[in-house]
């Protein structure tokens, strides 16, 4: 499970390089993302995948209980997005990147040093 762990955290690494060096690329990406049909469904599971793994592999790790939170989270999102139409999904996810974007670099750093943490702290 730690390698599902660290490869979650090396994700988290990229997507965090992207946000720090093409923060504008990156909210275009978003847009364009949630107009595909398949979007809302994705982010259910990926959520809950992720969640699921995370508190599997949460014992693993050097502080399961972060990776329990973080799971937990994950699949209280999921749960959440069940329930929200896709139509208001989109809208939200539009309205994020287009107005997050002056905080994207600022949070590509944080999601460069978490994921750095996460493999750091996935292997034991």
């Amino acid at each position: 499970m730690a390698i599902l762990i660290s490869l979650w955290g090396a994700s988290i690494c990229c997507f965090g390089l992207y946000m720090l060096f093409k923060p504008e690329a990156f909210s275009n990406a978003i847009v364009t993302f949630s107009h595909q049909r398949y979007f809302h469904y994705f982010e259910i599971i990926s959520r809950l995948v992720i969640g699921a793994v995370l508190l599997l592999g949460a014992p693993y790790t050097r502080y399961p209980l972060v990776f329990e939170f973080i799971g937990n989270l994950l699949l209280l999102v999921a749960i959440l997005l069940v329930f929200m139409t896709e139509k208001h999904h989109k809208q939200f996810a539009v309205k994020a990147a287009k107005q997050g974007l002056t905080l994207f670099r600022p949070a590509g750093i944080i999601a460069l040093l978490f994921g750095i943490w996460t493999i750091y702290v996935s292997f034991i």
